[in-house]
């Protein structure tokens, strides 16, 4: 009978291997617990149309670990225009829509049993901006004003900007231009290539620097106003109830970190590294604004949702044959104000 033996080198690489293989063994063993965390853990993806500072809740309670905590798996996306958001949901390929009312009313105006569910945005903000050379609201007549796409958010506080200011686009030959995003936008401003643009503190505050003159600062006129909500199918909410609480605590959390002081520079690095600011300043009036922006009543506004829809009809009459009422579930809402989590958010905040 023969034995076999094996070189000092051939049994040293033996070692080695099963060295390698019971590491590898123990590395997956100890991180077996993590990825079926993860994987049981429901996959929800939120799409929104903005490229502003009022975004930053969800991409916060994303970043912090917020909506895990609270048992669901978010993904905050970005779908340049709220038809393209819609049709997602329609097919799901997205669950819940971070939009505003024109999106939603003229879903439901289709057929769609899209609701809104949580209001973060509930009051109107930003500046309409105008070069230095442009002093009066009659000074706009003639003259070229930006906007991302007709009907969108960007359009409609741009339209109640000038209705504010006694002007309307047809009547006064005002060239309406569909451009871009906020980005986009404040680049033309700058280039001359328009006249006029609504656009966040953010950006606004970029266009200042440059001797640009705020015409109104919209946040501080007497406008009903529902900004960006939170919307999804009724059937998806009534359907998955625990998911749906999940993901409004994840993002009243978003919001609480957001107002507290000691969160500042984590919220700056947010704003910067999502709007792409070069520094920090650029972020700073943007995070202010949200101090008083933000606030944990998020109930949709039904009466801002009512004046929105009567400026939608302009381009969309067919947006008058839906009830607001009827787009709008304040079940998920009360559900949160009953409960400790949001009693002790309410309290931290008033610390």
């Amino acid at each position: 009978m023969h034995t076999l033996t094996r070189s000092p080198i051939s049994q040293l690489a033996v070692i080695r291997n099963f060295r390698s293989v019971l590491a590898s063994a123990l590395f997956m063993l100890l991180l077996r617990p993590c990825l079926v965390t993860a994987a049981e853990l429901p996959l929800v993806r939120i799409a929104h149309g903005a490229f502003n500072e009022k975004v930053v809740a969800l991409w916060v309670a994303a970043e912090q670990g917020f909506y895990r905590k609270h048992g669901v798996n978010v993904e905050v996306i970005n779908i340049r225009t709220g038809p393209q958001t819609m049709a997602a949901i329609a097919s799901g390929d997205i669950q819940i829509a971070y939009t505003i009312p024109g999106s939603v009313l003229s879903a439901a105006a289709a057929g769609m049993d899209v609701v809104f569910f949580g209001g973060i945005v509930n009051r109107a903000d930003g500046d309409f901006v105008v070069p230095a050379s442009i002093v009066r609201a009659e000074d706009l007549k003639g003259k070229r004003l930006g906007v991302q796409s007709i009907g969108g958010g960007i359009w409609s506080l741009a339209m109640l900007a000038l209705e504010h200011l006694g002007l309307e686009p047809t009547r006064d030959k005002i060239a309406v231009m569909v451009l871009g995003d906020q980005p986009v936008l404040t680049q033309a401003m700058a280039s001359g290539k328009i006249d006029a643009a609504y656009l966040g503190y953010t950006f606004s505050t970029l266009l200042k620097e440059k001797g640009f003159r705020v015409m109104l600062d919209i946040g501080k006129a007497p406008i009903p106003y529902q900004g960006l909500a939170l919307a999804a199918r009724r059937s998806y909410i009534q359907q998955n109830g625990a998911i749906i609480d999940a993901v409004l605590r994840g993002t009243l959390e978003g919001i609480a970190f957001m107002q507290k002081p000691g969160n500042r520079e984590a919220a700056l690095r947010s704003l910067m590294r999502h709007l792409r600011l070069s520094s920090a300043k650029e972020a700073e009036n943007g995070y202010e604004v949200l101090q008083w922006l933000y606030n944990v009543d998020i109930r949709p506004n039904l009466k801002g949702i009512q004046n929105m829809q009567r400026l939608l009809a302009v381009t969309n009459p067919n947006v008058m044959k839906v009830k607001a009422e009827d787009v709008v579930d304040e079940e998920p809402v009360r559900r949160l104000e009953k409960s400790s989590f949001y009693a002790d958010i309410v309290a931290q905040l008033k610390r």
